[in-house]
């Protein structure tokens, strides 16, 4: 088992656990994903950061950004300026299971959040 958390987020993955193997939380919330899932919202928050990257420095002190990835089964909304940004995930109609849910990590959290991410 892997097991990463800090205030306002946490990872964890368990291969014992079955089918929803992966855990992913914020303050008051947690979800369990499957292993495409998990995949997938990996994949898709390592794209949206270097989207981010690319266009930071082009940003004017309080100019705002939104970056958006539309990737099954994900919407996945990245909020932010300059110096940090907030994740937002939408997850819909989620293979047989048809189940959907609305994630959210605010500005002082994703920092934390996606260098977990990294080290997983």
């Amino acid at each position: 088992m892997i097991k990463k958390e800090g205030p306002g987020w946490r990872l964890i993955r368990d291969p014992s656990r079955g089918y929803f193997s992966n855990l992913i939380g914020g303050e008051n919330w947690a979800i369990e994903l499957s292993d495409s899932e998990w995949d997938s919202f990996v994949q898709v928050v390592l794209d949206l950061h270097q989207q981010y990257l690319d266009v930071q420095d082009q940003l004017m002190g309080e100019e705002d950004i939104t970056l958006e990835i539309e990737r099954n089964p994900w919407l996945a909304i990245l909020k932010g300026d300059r110096y940090g940004w907030s994740l937002k995930f939408i997850l819909s109609q989620s293979e047989a299971l048809h189940r959907g849910a609305e994630i959210f990590w605010p500005k002082d959290v994703t920092r934390f959040l996606l260098n977990a991410i990294e080290k997983i």
